[in-house]
């Protein structure tokens, strides 16, 4: 092997112990050289023993990095900093003098509050309070309501309780706003009943499932009755069938109980997860999002049974775990299935579980495979993940548990790891633990 990868060597002479480096240096050698050429900074042990041997290519390559980090020094980035412009990265100076911000003279002005997007919950419901029409479509198009708001407001319910059309505000909003906002705001509200929101959908969503045409159908039913059905019908492009059923439906009795029986029945949880497994590759994807944005949930439970019978599809599978609900179990059986070595792009639900603190940098360590990409991920290599992942007490305090049971001392065990870590499809444990036997059968239980 010519080379190393820079997360592997960064990661190894991080969790070795001290003793073994130089010996560890002296072995692999040049070895060593690209790797650390391309590494942000040099573990102190690392520079320290490559300062202690002889060799020149190792000693230029630490003194690259030096020389690196030093011209990208934030102190030096400040000392020639424009006048008037701070580092962002900078942290704030206590003796700087404190410049006010001018008052803003729109403070008090529901409209201009409503705007904000750091609005804290009493200010937030202070204003939804106010039931105001151009205030409530203002905070509408905004990040800060739930679901439950927005289907409040897209039924046309007033904090009061009392109900009526959606305000003329709101609806305007919805038939001019950017087509995915549009559905993504229009999901929470697919069965409120009211006719102008059911007349937006049917003219700008596709309603891909039968679910999502049946709840839309039978929001206005009840609220409005046959008639108002028949308006809104007569401007949707549903499915020949659809369209059919429902206007048979119309002409009975009986007929919003049927599609009643129609819609629970097409909600049954078993179903939802056989339509979502059915299908290609491609079209599982679109699936999981027809039946969000046609205001339907995800059968948590009975995805997970499924999966522990039989795996779910691998492109099912990474588009549910992009989800911000999607279970733990579901995210540390994807982790384990394997990562593509590819690309970041190949796995935005890792990042994404990341960043919100559904998977840690633990879980990573000890579940993802293969242990190349998931050391790329803790080291923060991969262009993507922040280094502080590695560096955080928990996946940091295993590795060295890890290190020190599997490879302790054995200069031979971890030249065997740093070796085996570009083709060995399993994870870091179980790494570890192959290197340690392999030199000396130090193996034992990854507990």
């Amino acid at each position: 092997m010519s080379t190393i990868e820079p997360s592997v060597v960064k990661a190894v002479f991080t969790l070795a112990d001290a003793a073994i480096v130089p010996v560890l240096v002296d072995r692999l050698g040049d070895e060593l050289g690209a790797a650390l050429r391309s590494l942000p900074s040099v573990p102190g042990a690392l520079a320290d023993a490559v300062r202690a041997g002889d060799d020149p290519v190792l000693m230029e390559a630490v003194e690259a990095v030096e020389a690196r980090a030093s011209r990208s020094d934030p102190a030096v980035v400040r000392l020639f900093a424009p006048t008037g412009f701070a580092d962002p990265a900078a942290p704030a100076d206590p003796a700087a003098p404190s410049i006010p911000a001018p008052a803003d003279p729109a403070s008090h002005d529901p409209l201009a509050r409503a705007a904000r997007t750091d609005l804290t919950a009493e200010e937030l419901n202070a204003l939804l309070d106010l039931d105001d029409p151009l205030v409530d479509a203002r905070l509408f198009a905004g990040p800060v309501l739930d679901r439950t708001e927005r289907a409040r407001l897209l039924a046309g319910v007033r904090r009061d309780g009392t109900v009526g059309p959606v305000p003329t505000a709101l609806t305007d909003l919805l038939w001019a706003a950017e087509l995915g906002r549009c559905a993504r705001w229009l999901a929470a509200g697919m069965a409120s009943g009211d006719a102008e929101v059911a007349r937006i959908v049917v003219n700008r969503l596709p309603l891909r499932t039968e679910a999502g045409r049946l709840r839309l159908i039978l929001g206005v039913w009840a609220r409005h009755g046959r008639d108002e059905v028949r308006r809104i019908l007569a401007e949707a492009h549903f499915p020949t069938e659809a369209r059919a059923e429902i206007e048979q439906a119309l002409g009975r009795h009986d007929g919003r109980a049927v599609l009643d029986a129609r819609l629970a029945e097409s909600e049954v949880p078993e179903r939802i997860v056989e339509f979502l497994c059915a299908g290609d590759d491609s079209e599982q994807p679109d699936r999981v999002d027809g039946i969000l944005d046609d205001g339907g949930t995800i059968p948590w439970p009975e995805l997970i049974r499924a999966h522990r019978t039989t795996p779910l599809p691998a492109a099912l599978h990474a588009r549910l775990a992009e989800l911000p609900d999607c279970p733990r179990e579901l995210l540390i059986a994807l982790l384990a299935e394997g990562l593509p070595r590819s690309s970041r792009d190949d796995r935005p639900w890792l990042h994404a579980a990341l960043v919100a603190g559904r998977l840690t940098g633990a879980d990573v360590l000890d579940h993802a495979r293969p242990a190349a990409v998931a050391l790329s991920i803790l080291a923060g290599t991969d262009g993507r993940t922040s280094p502080a992942r590695w560096a955080s007490g928990a996946p940091r305090a295993r590795a060295y548990l890890l290190a020190d049971r599997y490879l302790g001392a054995d200069v031979e065990a971890w030249i065997v790891a740093l070796r085996l870590f570009p083709d060995f499809a399993g994870t870091i444990p179980e790494l570890l633990a192959t290197a340690g036997a392999v030199t000396g059968d130090r193996a034992g239980a990854v507990g």
